[in-house]
């Protein structure tokens, strides 16, 4: 009759039987895991991200912890176009380790895709903390802070991009767009020069050079870009316009005349164009053949200062006096700060009998020129000689 093993034996027994299961059971996990890892690497080579997909669906089944099987399953989400899906995969994976910068990146830079540049700065700013050599993260996040019009924090990430890159066309245009919303038109026109040095010169970037130029108060030089523009896209009404704006801008008329008529002969509803030649034939003193293009712009923009008082003005010059004055009011109430709006009412009151009313806009007309005058030389005392 054979004796009982003791208790303590039997129990040692058992558990080395039990790890010995858990650890085939686990070298069995590791290899289908590393096993279906080959499988989706092999979908992705042949460009089936929808089979990738169901691959690197059953590898987070597998492996639930496999925080680069959920980065792997989210790029296979947003190469089909499901952003949302893939956010969601990238976010589990930070779940599981907070320090993977590509899951970070794939986040901000899907986020910029879709639009939402403001909350793609944080991940992209944590990718960068975390691989700060990243030049996509970086140029990534500069497209951001550009999209979310901060602009400061952008031209400081454009400008290490650009010590690196000299001669990065992207870069260089990124880099104007920023300057040019800041309204540094000088550094905009460095940059953008820079860009035209190099290949593949568009209209699209002779205008945008010659608008920083006339912003930088270099306008002769930014009518000569907008020539070239014009060069490059004769057909392009909004860069004809640009030049003929600069023209008249200088004193060109007759230039600028043959540009706007060019402008409004391929569209007659240029309501700019319209605005802008009828300005110059009032200027020049031919007010009947101003009228009907400043009635086109003052339709057009009924909220104008400009285009009222323009129209106002033109009134007044063909004897259309009650007309005129209606406008010359809209034109007031539009901005009440402008001197000029002011007295051209007055005169025009006074013209049609209202001498009182006419008097004292002339007299807040004065007030507002003495005010003018006495802060420009207030600006002028105050500066360094």
């Amino acid at each position: 009759m054979s004796k009982l093993l003791p208790l303590s034996i039997l129990f040692c027994v058992l558990a080395a039987s039990a790890a010995t299961a858990q650890t085939s059971d686990a070298l069995g996990q590791a290899e289908r895991a590393r096993a279906l890892y080959e499988t989706a690497q092999r979908h992705e080579g042949a460009g089936d991200w929808r089979a990738a997909e169901g691959v690197w669906d059953e590898v987070v089944r597998v492996a639930p912890e496999d925080a680069r099987a959920w980065v792997n399953l989210g790029v296979a989400r947003n190469r089909q176009g499901r952003t949302e899906q893939a956010i969601e995969a990238w976010n589990r994976a930070l779940l599981i380790d907070s320090k993977l910068a590509g899951a970070h990146f794939n986040i901000g830079l899907a986020l910029v895709r879709k639009g939402e540049p403001l909350a793609a700065i944080a991940p992209l700013r944590r990718a960068l903390e975390l691989e700060p050599e990243n030049e996509a993260a970086r140029r990534s996040l500069a497209v951001a802070l550009v999209g979310a019009e901060r602009f400061q924090e952008a031209s400081r990430e454009i400008a290490r991009l650009l010590a690196r890159a000299p001669r990065d066309a992207a870069l260089l245009e990124l880099a104007a767009q920023s300057f040019m919303r800041q309204m540094r038109y000088a550094e905009a026109a460095t940059v953008l020069r820079r860009r035209l040095d190099l290949d593949g010169e568009t209209s699209h970037f002779w205008a945008m050079y010659g608008d920083a130029l006339d912003g930088a108060s270099r306008t002769p030089e930014a009518a000569e870009a907008y020539e070239r523009a014009v060069r490059l896209a004769p057909d392009s009404t909004r860069t004809r316009y640009g030049l003929g704006y600069l023209y008249w801008k200088l004193y060109r008329y007759d230039e600028a005349e043959r540009e706007l008529k060019e402008v409004l002969l391929r569209d007659p509803a240029d309501a700019r164009a319209a605005f802008t030649l009828g300005d110059l034939y009032l200027t020049k003193g031919d007010a009947a053949r101003s009228l009907p293009l400043l009635e086109q712009a003052a339709r057009a923009y009924p909220k104008e200062f400009d285009t009222r008082f323009a129209l106002g003005r033109a009134l007044m010059l063909t004897g259309e006096r009650e007309r005129a004055v209606a406008e010359l009011r809209a034109a007031v109430e539009l901005d009440d700060k402008i001197a000029d709006g002011h007295y051209q009412l007055g005169r025009a009151l006074v013209q049609t009998g209202q001498k009182e009313e006419g008097r004292r806009e002339m007299e807040r007309a004065r007030e507002l020129h003495d005010a003018k005058r006495a802060a420009e030389a207030k600006r002028s005392q105050a500066k360094p000689e």
